[in-house]
């Protein structure tokens, strides 16, 4: 009996864990847009609140990196916050309120020097679009306004090969949160999925190698806007 009692505990762990990805958990049609699906009210979060838990120093590993992990029940509005007046400034739509039918990946780069840059790969059957823009101010202060704004399109064998960059970095199945150690100065990370079923949001802080850096990395390159190596922080 308790046998019994203690799988269905682990399969309703699963199947709520599973659930909270699904898109129907985040579907908010109370949230006012515009035909674009941009927020009306600037204040509005980009992301649900549930996406992205508190996270809090830990530890420091030997190599004197700070370890974290996320305070549970709580929601970091300050992040949150962060990201989203950076996304709004974009005039980008959001990407949880509704149902789409189409796969889309947006990466937001907020470096905190440098210009904040966002990159939304789409693909609606046979159409693969990418579309990045480039905003005046740094990721780490004031975003500023849209200096760049540039669309192109791509083929099935440039998505295919983001899409392998995005599996292997086991995106979909990442623990929520911001990953990785914290600093004060750096850069965040952030992607986002979205197809017909689920959407997740994941942010690294200032990766320099790795799966999910080269998933990033790959969209930057697409774009063709030309950084050094130095400022891929």
């Amino acid at each position: 009996m308790k046998k019994q009692l203690r799988f269905c505990f682990i399969l309703f762990f699963v199947i709520q864990y599973s659930f909270s990805q699904s898109i129907d958990s985040f579907i908010d049609t109370s949230i006012e847009v515009d035909s674009l699906n941009v927020p009306i009210n600037s204040r509005q979060y980009y992301f649900p609140k549930e996406v992205f838990p508190e996270v809090i120093a830990d530890w420091i590993d030997t190599e004197g990196e700070t370890k974290t992990k996320i305070k549970k029940g709580s929601y970091d509005d300050f992040i949150i916050s962060w990201y989203s007046t950076h996304l709004h400034a974009m005039k980008e739509p959001l990407l949880f309120n509704k149902r789409i039918n189409r796969e889309i990946y947006r990466f937001t780069w907020l470096r905190s020097f440098h210009k904040p840059m966002t990159f939304r790969f789409e693909k609606k059957g046979d159409i693969y679009i990418l579309h990045y823009k480039v905003l005046s101010g740094a990721g780490g202060y004031d975003p500023g306004k849209i200096e760049t704004q540039r669309i192109k399109v791509f083929t099935e064998k440039e998505w295919n090969t983001f899409v392998a960059f995005i599996e292997k970095a086991n995106f979909w199945e990442m623990d929520l949160g911001r990953k990785q150690s914290l600093g004060t100065d750096g850069a965040e990370w952030i992607m986002e999925g979205v197809n017909t079923n689920d959407y997740r949001a994941i942010s690294v802080w200032s990766p320099i190698k790795g799966d999910f850096y080269n998933a990033c990395n790959y969209l930057i390159n697409l774009s063709g806007i030309q950084i050094p190596d130095r400022s891929k922080y």
